[in-house]
């Protein structure tokens, strides 16, 4: 409450604060530490030279990572940016990771990097929190090393960055600082010890990974809850739903099936779609069968967050006519009592889209259609058609209500749900 209060009173005054912390050049946190918002002054030595080694896993960390996924614009070359993200705020855009001296990383040195990795401030200024730098304050060092080797060796695009377009609160001088004053802390909790296998687990997902960024929710003006961690959450922006991570939700796999999932974007028990499927294909289906192991080991071992996330969605009675609806589009793949068909069709019953807290992945599935993502592990996969042009905002409400009553026993939608959502771009 004291925070909702005092935010408004704070984006007023943002403009002097803004010129006071300047001055200061160093803020003190929640936590009586300190971040240093001027930038190292460490020159770039543009000579030094980077072993094969280094370079190699920095790409892969990269890869995994999903530093493609989000700098580089569809259609344009990778790690270019110019990427959109879209938030309540308004929208930024990814910035260029090529060494191009005047738009990407070309005159950053390795202190700069570093800086920008754990602190979120980079030499165009604090950092919105769409950047995950919350989750890579956990790197390690040489990791972090490593992935600036790759980058620098990366061919140079000119690709100037697209200034971001934010509403009011976030346009007023000085918002992105006064977010951070109420909302990061810099020093990382604690965590408990864990063995070889499971911490390995806990590193990938919760730094290089960032998973909590699509899975865990957000409270007011996007400030992270951290007592609810990957416990599931509406994505900001696209209304996808991002599913919880632990042993209660995931019950279904095994930590094969599950590694094998992370790679190849499918499984019996349900196939990656909308971001995820994305997620896979760029990034996740680079993943070592050691390091998918030791990710899905660590998922399965997570106990659910102690404080459940929020129910979205309208809780009501289907719409008549679902069932007819499911036995004329839907049944020759899914089956009569969602089964679907082992690597060809994924089952409908116990699926995300039939069992989260909100009928917006499955409306989204059916208005758009879906597609496993081409990986190693799944090199032809089949798609599902898009019934937006067959099927109108009362049928489409009516047969995913059906869907989620009868195999996940959830929330059914409404007509101005499935509405709303045809009209939001996909992502």
């Amino acid at each position: 409450m004291i925070r909702r209060l005092l935010l408004p009173a704070l984006l007023i005054l943002l403009p002097v604060l803004a010129l006071a912390a300047g001055a200061a050049l160093m803020l003190f946190n929640a936590h009586g530490g300190m971040i240093a918002y001027r930038l190292p002054q460490v020159s770039r030595d543009a000579g030094a030279a980077v072993d094969e080694a280094t370079r190699s896993r920095g790409e892969y960390l990269a890869r995994i990572g999903g530093c493609a996924t989000c700098h580089s614009a569809r259609g344009g070359p990778e790690f270019a940016g110019g990427k959109r993200f879209s938030t309540p705020y308004g929208d930024l855009f990814a910035p260029n990771l090529t060494p191009d001296p005047d738009s990407g990383l070309g005159n950053w040195s390795l202190a700069t990097f570093r800086h920008a990795m754990r602190h979120g401030v980079s030499p165009s200024g604090i950092q919105w929190p769409v950047f995950p730098y919350e989750h890579y304050a956990r790197m390690d060092e040489a990791d972090i090393d490593a992935i600036f080797a790759f980058l620098s060796s990366l061919d140079p695009v000119p690709r100037p960055r697209q200034a971001e377009r934010m509403r009011f609160p976030a346009n007023l001088p000085g918002a992105a600082l006064g977010w951070r004053m109420l909302y990061h802390r810099p020093t990382p909790s604690p965590q408990p010890e864990l063995p070889p296998p499971l911490a390995r687990g806990r590193y990938l997902v919760d730094t290089i990974g960032h998973c909590g960024m699509c899975h865990s929710p957000r409270g007011r003006y996007g400030s992270p809850q951290r007592d609810a961690q990957l416990a599931g959450a509406l994505m900001t922006g696209s209304d996808w739903y991002a599913p919880a991570l632990d042993r209660v939700s995931l019950a279904r796999f095994s930590v094969d099936e599950l590694a094998a999932y992370l790679r190849s974007g499918t499984s019996r028990h349900g196939v990656a779609y909308g971001p995820m499927a994305e997620t896979v294909f760029a990034g996740l289906a680079w993943l070592s069968a050691d390091d998918a192991g030791a990710m899905s080991a660590y998922l399965l071992h997570r106990e659910p967050a102690s404080q459940p996330t929020p129910r979205p969605g309208n809780w009501r009675r289907p719409l008549a006519g679902g069932e007819e609806l499911y036995a004329r589009h839907c049944v020759d793949c899914h089956g009569d009592t969602g089964e679907g068909r082992d690597g060809v069709h994924p089952p409908l019953r116990g699926s995300v889209a039939v069992t989260a807290p909100t009928p917006a992945n499955a409306i989204k599935v059916v208005l758009g259609g879906a597609i496993a993502p081409v990986t190693p592990g799944n090199p032809l996969p089949y798609s599902m058609p898009p019934f937006a042009q067959t099927l109108d905002d009362a049928e489409v409400a009516a047969v995913v209500g059906y869907l989620r009553s009868r195999f996940g026993q959830t929330s059914a939608p409404g007509i101005d749900e499935v509405a709303r959502l045809r009209g939001i771009e996909p992502h």
